[in-house]
């Protein structure tokens, strides 16, 4: 079949009026009937009425086809500068998926689990309660609230009242996205994913449901953003192609070499970017950036680094590994891919560790010992709890402490995870009166030259293939993100402010290293079962 003329497209576009078209997508087909006007009404009702750009992606997206009344496309992808309306996009479609079937597990994924349930959390439930579809909060569940909201940690979930369907989170554990049925997965910010392990897992749950949809969004990545880069070509060649296909595929970026300095480029590529100070282009909708907005960003783009971050944001291009920073004292990401072994078991000795954000709206608990060649192999480390907030931290360490019996516990008292000493002190993990009374199990709160070691022990380690983890998506992030921060005469440790993501799992990694190495010895103890060790 021969790819639709270039009249074509644009007779189509003009249809929407999309003053600024994708660079690639696939065509709309007006003999399909779609459910993107549905969604649409579902954005209208939340306050964010969809732009041309929006309407032409979810109808298209969501044409079914006439003789069967299934979805056409199985399969969709968008990518679009930062800014565009993705968040609206993706509330939209999985909620009207939730009202308008019966019994709908639908499933949204993002970078980590945290940055979901912060998206979760921070943007859809607001929206949802303005929308008058949930209670807001501290309000009562009333007759006239279409769901509710399940907020228990690794189950939240808006539950659609009539249908029963299911609106939930992706966890990133081993087991995420199995079971019975998915009837439509979104991953959101695609660039971050390092490996296929999402679509892996929501597949075999959506083989067998004739109406399941998969949906990513994302703006453009690096080099590293292996499985959108594979993505993005694919669509652009089956777009230009013009061959039938039930993937759809939707891009909108500047071309290599355009200028950036051009707002003409910033117009042809940037759906949401208004030509005017103020938005007056239709009396439904708004665009939501401004040519003012994107000249601030470019003015403070001030070195290169700044000007590809830039060109990835607002242009949607890739950024180049050659174009990235690298820190000499983190692993690289390939590196520490090679590493992944879901399949490792661990040894009956281990050291754990809680790190919290700066802000304070995470915790980790991670745990690094023996690893399945025992202690003359490489070490193991697994990141054992990870969850909002820290308040759950002390009783969750002391559950792992009865489990495990770790050698030590490790924390950062430089840090905000200093605040829980006290409650951990009231769990029973405590720290010894003095070092030659310390006990399996004790609290180590490290000097700065230990952090040294420990952070120069893991990194270490992990060039030479002397550790072994489980590629948990949480740690790989941090690895990404992660840099580090001097701390005189040549040591280093992995520094908060100066990483571009949550480090907490991949400095957790680092603090119960160190206290293993220290303190394995204690593990030596007549009194204790390995058998009963299960972690």
């Amino acid at each position: 079949m021969a790819p639709p003329s270039e009249r074509q497209r644009a007779a189509i576009y003009a249809h929407y009026g999309l003053t600024c078209p994708p660079r690639f997508a696939t065509l709309r087909n007006f003999d399909n009937p779609t459910y993107g006007p549905k969604v649409a009404k579902v954005a209208a009702k939340l306050g964010t009425p969809f732009n041309p750009w929006q309407r032409y992606v979810f109808d298209t997206g969501l044409e079914v086809d006439p003789a069967t009344g299934i979805f056409v496309y199985r399969s969709s992808g968008v990518t679009v500068p930062r800014q565009s309306g993705k968040t609206t996009g993706i509330l939209s479609l999985t909620s009207h998926r939730g009202m308008a079937w019966p019994r709908q597990q639908i499933v949204y994924a993002a970078q980590n689990g945290t940055a979901a349930r912060k998206k979760w959390e921070d943007d859809w439930l607001p929206a949802l309660a303005a929308g008058g579809f949930i209670p807001g909060e501290g309000e009562r569940l009333m007759p006239y609230h279409r769901a509710r909201v399940r907020k228990a940690n690794g189950r939240e979930a808006v539950i659609w009242r009539k249908t029963q369907s299911i609106q939930g989170l992706h966890a990133s554990t081993e087991q995420s996205g199995h079971g019975p049925t998915l009837h439509l997965g979104v991953k959101d910010e695609y660039f971050a994913q390092v490996d296929d392990r999402i679509s892996a897992a929501w597949s075999p749950s959506m083989i067998t449901v004739l109406m399941a949809q998969e949906w990513w969004f994302s703006t453009m990545g690096t080099s590293r953003s292996v499985p959108m880069n594979a993505a993005v070509q694919a669509g652009r060649e089956l777009v230009e192609s013009g061959a039938p296909s039930r993937v759809a595929y939707f891009d909108w970026s500047a071309p290599p070499g355009s200028d950036r300095t051009d707002p003409r480029v910033w117009l042809a590529c940037m759906p949401a970017l208004c030509p005017d100070q103020v938005c007056r282009c239709s009396k439904e909708w708004r665009h939501t950036v401004t040519i003012a907005t994107i000249q601030t960003e470019l003015e403070k783009a001030i070195t290169p680094s700044l000007l590809a971050d830039f060109d990835r944001a607002y242009l949607n291009q890739v950024r180049e590994d050659d174009e990235v920073e690298a820190d000499p004292n983190v692993p690289t990401l390939e590196v520490w891919n090679l590493l992944a072994n879901d399949r490792a078991e661990g040894g009956e000795a281990l050291a754990c560790a809680i790190d919290v954000t700066p802000s304070g709206d995470s915790a980790t608990i991670s745990a690094v010992g023996e690893g399945p060649d025992g202690p003359e192999g490489p070490v193991r480390g697994v990141m054992l709890e990870h969850g909002p907030g820290s308040a759950w931290v002390p009783a969750a360490a002391k559950e792992i402490n009865e489990r495990l019996r770790p050698v030590c516990w490790v924390l950062d008292d430089k840090g905000p995870a200093a605040e829980l000493i006290t409650p951990l002190a009231n769990a029973g993990i405590r720290r010894p009166a003095s070092e030659d009374k310390r006990e399996r199990g004790d609290l180590l709160i490290p000097t700065v030259q230990q952090l040294g070691a420990f952070c120069a022990s893991l990194t270490g380690r992990v060039k030479r293939g002397a550790f072994v983890h489980l590629g948990q998506d949480e740690v790989a992030a941090a690895v990404a993100g992660a840099r580090t921060r001097s701390i005189g005469d040549g040591a280093f440790a992995f520094g908060r402010k100066a990483s571009g993501s949550n480090i907490a799992p991949l400095y957790t990694f680092a603090l119960a290293l160190g206290g293993y190495e220290m303190y394995a010895h204690l593990a030596v103890d007549p009194d204790y079962d390995p058998l009963e060790n299960i972690w």
